[in-house]
């Protein structure tokens, strides 16, 4: 009897086992299958309008109430979707090393758009080279990458917050080098076609920046100030060009306001001619043609962010400058 009641007891024992086996099992097949109904209606997939300008969080929803009315969709998405914080406007010194903390300028509400230029489209943005990334992170899970394009985005939103009309280009090099049937090597040929087309519908563009990401050593290219780390910028210039000292004139314009908001952000003018470089780099399209180098592949997305703000900045100020003295002359 004692051994019956043992044998029974035994048999409880694993019953029990193997209904909390089944238990799990059916809970954890459940939970897959539910979870990877709801993954499926989720686009993952974004495309680079979509990721800069809707605002994304974490599932808890933790986020500050404040920003919604204070920070500006790229600034927003850097905060919670990077844990990128916001970066501020900066002044620069009268003279200014890497020691030298840059002040803060007080933002201007965003509302406040520049009345001296024109509200139609002033800036084209494009990459030559869309696929040059920067640092790669954990978004690459979400099908994004931190690429030159995503960058282009990044400096139509602060360009839009100053008030100048700015247009990215978002047809894709490779659709028109596979249409044209052009390798990787004719990627200048292709955006100059992306350029006439865009300058075709949209009249009023005037100043076109081809956006790209140095491939040099990781020391040339991030840099740090008063704590904050930048990516820095290098304006290119092709001598094969004919009219090459008109477009020259403008980049050492553009590279010496750069100089004057941190001389440590500038890695100068690099001027390229003959064999094995295009020489060119569309710039005999117009005069306000600029080809920048906007940091290297060791960079990271917050250093990209922090320089292009400084970017848009500058812009900004040439362009106002520039357009006023062409009025007064």
């Amino acid at each position: 009897m004692l051994m019956k009641k043992r044998f029974k007891g035994r048999n409880k024992v694993g019953r029990f086992i193997l209904k909390t086996i089944i238990l799990l099992g059916v809970v954890g097949f459940s939970f897959g299958f539910f979870f990877k109904i709801f993954y499926a209606k989720i686009d993952l997939n974004l495309d680079n309008e979509t990721y800069l300008n809707y605002l994304v969080h974490d599932a808890l929803g933790n986020y500050s109430i404040t920003d919604l009315a204070s920070l500006n969709s790229t600034e927003f998405l850097l905060k919670y979707s990077l844990g990128i914080e916001k970066v501020d406007n900066l002044v620069a010194k009268e003279e200014v090393t890497n020691e030298t903390p840059l002040e803060v300028e007080k933002e201007e509400p965003k509302d406040a758009v520049d009345s001296s230029l024109s509200q139609e489209p002033l800036v084209y943005l494009f990459n030559s080279h869309q696929t040059e990334g920067y640092k790669t992170n954990f978004l690459e899970s979400f099908n994004i990458n931190n690429t030159v394009l995503i960058g282009a985005y990044i400096l139509k939103e602060y360009l839009t917050d100053l008030g100048i009309g700015t247009i990215v280009e978002e047809q894709k090099i490779a659709d028109v080098l596979k249409n044209n049937g052009w390798k990787y090597g004719s990627s200048y040929r292709a955006s100059r076609l992306l350029l006439e087309d865009a300058k075709n519908n949209h009249p009023s563009l005037k100043y076109f920046i081809d956006i790209h990401r140095d491939a040099g050593q990781i020391s040339s290219t991030p840099v740090e100030i008063a704590g904050a780390k930048y990516a820095k910028l290098m304006f290119v210039v092709g001598l094969d060009n004919p009219n090459y000292a008109v477009n020259l004139a403008e980049a050492e314009k553009l590279n010496e306001l750069l100089k004057a908001e941190n001389v440590s952000l500038s890695r100068g003018i690099i001027k390229k001619q003959g064999k094995g470089v295009n020489g060119i780099y569309n710039q005999d399209f117009a005069p306000y043609t600029f080809l920048i180098e906007v940091g290297g592949e060791y960079n990271t997305i917050e250093e990209i962010n922090n320089s292009l703000k400084i970017l848009a900045k500058v812009l900004h100020k040439y362009i106002t400058e520039t357009e006023n003295g062409q009025k007064e002359t």
